[in-house]
């Protein structure tokens, strides 16, 4: 087990056969919002384990679970691309939510890819919560948006850094 220490928060390397742990956590995760918004185009809460070890065994493709004062609570999956990487998806299980673990994550994940120049994630633009979680981590609105219904509609978001040692 791999794993990198940040106080009550770490995140541990997750091997495929962790496969069936994140795919029980992302949709315990993502069911709050899959209630709300009933998105069965985008939502993870409608991928399949089968999807999950694909990702896992995907070479350009870290998945970090996050562990919370010694609790497994949520998972982040970080895909190296030759100009950024993708943050695709990030999720707190929702009684873990608002305790600043997202923000724990995204700043271990800087420090642990100190060669990234930028960062781009996904998310929902009418969760202001998340908006706000990124926004206060340094990311901007990339100002691109696509509307997937009539109450949801997926926005970008990028962080740049001045140096490739993680400084930005």
């Amino acid at each position: 087990m791999i794993g990198v220490k940040g106080g009550p928060v770490q995140l541990v390397l997750a091997q495929r056969s962790d496969a069936q742990l994140i795919h029980g956590l992302k949709r315990e995760a993502f069911m709050p919002l899959y209630e709300i918004y009933r998105d069965d185009e985008t939502s993870p809460v409608m991928d399949t384990v089968d999807k999950v070890v694909c990702q896992l065994a995907q070479e350009d493709t870290d998945y970090w679970l996050i562990v919370y004062e010694g609790r497994m609570v949520g998972g982040v999956r970080v895909v190296r691309k030759k100009d950024a990487n993708l943050i695709s998806p990030m999720f707190v299980l929702p009684e873990e939510q608002n305790k600043g673990i997202g923000s724990a994550v995204l700043e271990q994940l800087f420090q642990m890819y100190p060669e990234t120049f930028c960062w781009r994630l996904v998310t929902i633009r009418e969760e202001e919560r998340n908006c706000h979680l990124y926004e206060k981590m340094g990311f901007c609105n990339t100002l691109s948006a696509r509307k997937v219904s009539g109450n949801m509609t997926l926005i970008g978001y990028e962080r740049f850094f001045k140096e490739s040692n993680g400084e930005g």
